[in-house]
């Protein structure tokens, strides 16, 4: 099915904020990821893992909103994905949260939070044409 995004000018601000969540979490993370270890109860490898995949989804968007049109593909495969990256985010809180800090269980609550926000008002713009 075609689709088409309804108001590109809001499609550009939410990719504009998905960009700035999504690679300030991987430079944190990637930067920083001996620090965070004692502060969020996580494993190295773990923060580096989430700080290279929000990396990932970061540079999407940011792809997609320095885009002229907008690719509607691309715009699809970054909602589905951050859905898809919701519900994992979702997993990591149950498998880790026993071993995470105080800031560690914040840390992964918003991040479900946050991903999943931005994968609904991504898909809400989207409209089948």
């Amino acid at each position: 099915m075609p689709y088409t995004i309804h108001d590109t000018t809001l499609a550009r601000k939410i990719l504009w904020l998905d960009f700035i969540a999504g690679g300030g979490t991987a430079f944190i993370g990637i930067v920083f990821y001996r620090q965070l270890t004692a502060i969020l109860g996580f494993s190295q490898q773990f923060i580096l893992t989430i700080a290279i995949i929000t990396g990932i989804y970061a540079l999407l968007a940011l792809r997609l909103a320095l885009q002229k049109l907008i690719s509607i593909r691309l715009y699809r495969t970054l909602s589905i994905a951050n859905w898809i990256w919701a519900v994992i985010s979702v997993g990591l809180l149950v498998i880790y949260f026993g071993e995470a800090t105080l800031i560690g269980k914040l840390f992964l609550v918003l991040q479900v939070m946050v991903v999943g926000a931005l994968a609904w008002v991504e898909g809400k713009l989207l409209r089948e044409m």
